[in-house]
Order: structure tokens, then C-alpha cells, then sequence
């Protein structure tokens, strides 16, 4: 769990939650909005992070509503972390942020959460630096890359709004040093960079409601407690439906003389993806296929391009595994 969103229309409060920072006038009429930055100073992190404190206060039904946006695990960890929450962190979190907000925690516990970010950072050895081309494919999403970081997003619908949901991946330790002028001359840096691969994956969901098993596994946050290891496995789903194809691992050693036709005709198509790039030729392919089985046309593709490649390492395997390890130590 990462980034969160919560509304929260029961309260009780525990301290003058009132002393904030700064007012703006809503939207909405009769509205307005008061909002200051909460910091963590129980936890005395080294690099702390705030997030967003807000009150919606309605002057015709003389209402409050309050809420917080931002990463949690940033403001509980500080903000240049790698780590994960697991779920007793994640309890102790929610209590220390009840105290800052000033609100029961009881409270915070049945927070209505409107989006989420549920995501996991994974060390890897430097062999899987090329892991993140290898996701190249999720049902009718688009992927876009933008940066270091690979996007998978759904259609936008017909107010050009995007979906519920997108996928994520970039790597952790680049995003940690973006603002770190001197990173390219940190000798110590630059060697855990050559060394060591901080794979992180997340699921952003946009909209909590609109997303049937984030709706409802995790509409509060004493849901998303108590459905902790159904969420975390969903990750590992999730980035299991996502085509995989190893784009790390080298060409084989091939005699072209013991080449059937047939076979000579797939290495030299086999050529003309690696030259022109993979990502780019699947896309001609999959405009120009027009046939009815054009899913099936799309895995003898992929297919066809694996089979001139040396696998001495199951990059798939190894990263699931990787994966599963650091699931379990979250739970």
C-alpha cells in the first residue's frame, strides 16, 4: 500500500484539528476548503514526508468532512524509502496518523478510501535491469512509456476520461536519486545502481467504486487490514496477466544450414524484430492483423521470437519467485 485517498463524514476529534494552514473556496457553491501539511513526528524519520490534512466544511448544512491524500508509506518510512508496509505497520501507522490528524482512530479505520495505490519494490541483481520492456501487453490497454517509467491504461471513455485503473512500473532507485544532482558522480550510488535492480510494480486505482474487487476488498481502511494478503496477492495477479516476453536474455548460437524453410523464414522475421525493436513490430503486427483470431495470431508471434533465444535464466520464474518472498514477509 502506497498513495491513499479517504474521506471521512464520522468523526470525532481528539485535539484542535481546526489549526490549519490555508483556505480556499470550493467548487462547489456554499462550500469551502481548509487544508494544512501533517508531518510524522513520532516515528522521528530521517527524510520526512507530509501529506495533504483537508476539511470540506458545507456552510448550509454547517457539515465537516475531512481527509488526507498521499503516500502513506512515504510519511510513515520518510521519503527517499524502498520499503514495503506490512500489515502491522500499517496498523501502527494509522494510529500515529489519527493522533497527528486529531481524530479517533476508530475513525480513521472506517475512512471511506476513494483511490488507492497498492504497489511493492522488489531487489533485484542487475541482470533484470531490461525487466520492465518485458511487460508488453494487457488486454485492449495502451502501453506508454513516458521517462523511465511503463504505463499500462485502459480506454478512455466517451468524456475522455481514463479508467479505474492503470499499471505501473519504474525503477525505485532512480525515482529515490531523480533530484540528487551529484548522483551520476556518487561512486557508492553509482555502484549499488550497476549492482542492483529496485524493481517496483503498482496498481493505481483511480476510483475505489469503480473497481469491483478493490470496491470490495478495500473501501475502508479496517478493510484493506482485514483483506491485507487477498490485496497483496491480487498484485501478484494482476502482473501475472500482463504478457511477459524475455526481451533480457541473448540470441542463440544457430547454424543457418539445418534451418527448415519454414524456420529460416521465422529467424529472419526473428532479425528484423530485434533490429527494428520489439515493442515496435509487435504493434505493426497487431495493426495489420486483422484477422478474427487475432489473439491466438498475437501469441504465435511472440512465440516465434522466444524460440531463437538462449533461456539459461527464467527471468519470469525468478521474478515471481522474487515476488512471492517479499509478499510473504509483508503479511
Amino acid at each position: 500500500m502506497d498513495r491513499v485517498k479517504v474521506k471521512i463524514s464520522e468523526f470525532t476529534p481528539i485535539k484542535n484539528y481546526w489549526s490549519l494552514d490555508s483556505y480556499r473556496k470550493s467548487k462547489y457553491p456554499n462550500r469551502c476548503i481548509f487544508s494544512r501539511r501533517v508531518g510524522n513526528k513520532k516515528s522521528g524519520v530521517k527524510n520526512p514526508f507530509q501529506i495533504t490534512f483537508l476539511l470540506y466544511y458545507d456552510f448550509v448544512k454547517d457539515k465537516c468532512t475531512i481527509g488526507f491524500n498521499g503516500s502513506i508509506r512515504k510519511w510513515y518510512f520518510g521519503k527517499n524509502t524502498r520499503q514495503n508496509l506490512s500489515s502491522s505497520k500499517l496498523i501502527d501507522c494509522i494510529k500515529l496518523l489519527s493522533l497527528e490528524i486529531g481524530i479517533r482512530e476508530e475513525d480513521l479505520l472506517n475512512a471511506k478510501v476513494t483511490q488507492l495505490e497498492s504497489g511493492v519494490t522488489l531487489l533485484l541483481k542487475s541482470a533484470f535491469k531490461e525487466l520492465m520492456n518485458c511487460f508488453v501487453k494487457y488486454r485492449n490497454f495502451r502501453r506508454e512509456v513516458e521517462n523511465t517509467t511503463v504505463y499500462f491504461k485502459g480506454k478512455k471513455n466517451k468524456e475522455d476520461k481514463e479508467n479505474n485503473i492503470k499499471y505501473k512500473f519504474y525503477e525505485k532507485y532512480l525515482e529515490i536519486n531523480k533530484n540528487d544532482k551529484n548522483f551520476k558522480t556518487n561512486s557508492i550510488k553509482k555502484n549499488v545502481h550497476r549492482k542492483f535492480f529496485f524493481f517496483r510494480f503498482e496498481i493505481v486505482v483511480k476510483k475505489v467504486s469503480g473497481v469491483s474487487f478493490y470496491h470490495e476488498n478495500a473501501r475502508t481502511l479496517k478493510h484493506i487490514i482485514k483483506n491485507w494478503k487477498k490485496i497483496n496477492n491480487e498484485l501478484k495477479k494482476r502482473l501475472q496477466a500482463i504478457q511477459f516476453v524475455d526481451l533480457i536474455s541473448e540470441e542463440k548460437l544457430i547454424d543457418h544450414t539445418k534451418l527448415s524453410k519454414i524456420d529460416h523464414e521465422k529467424y529472419l522475421k526473428f532479425q528484423k524484430i530485434k533490429r527494428n525493436g520489439f515493442h515496435r513490430e509487435l504493434e505493426k503486427f497487431e495493426f495489420s492483423n486483422t484477422t478474427t483470431n487475432r489473439s491466438t495470431k498475437t501469441k504465435a508471434f511472440i512465440k516465434n521470437y522466444e524460440m531463437f533465444l538462449d533461456k539459461h535464466v527464467d527471468y519470469k520464474t525468478e521474478l515471481f519467485v522474487a515476488f512471492d518472498k517479499k509478499i510473504n514477509s509483508l503479511l
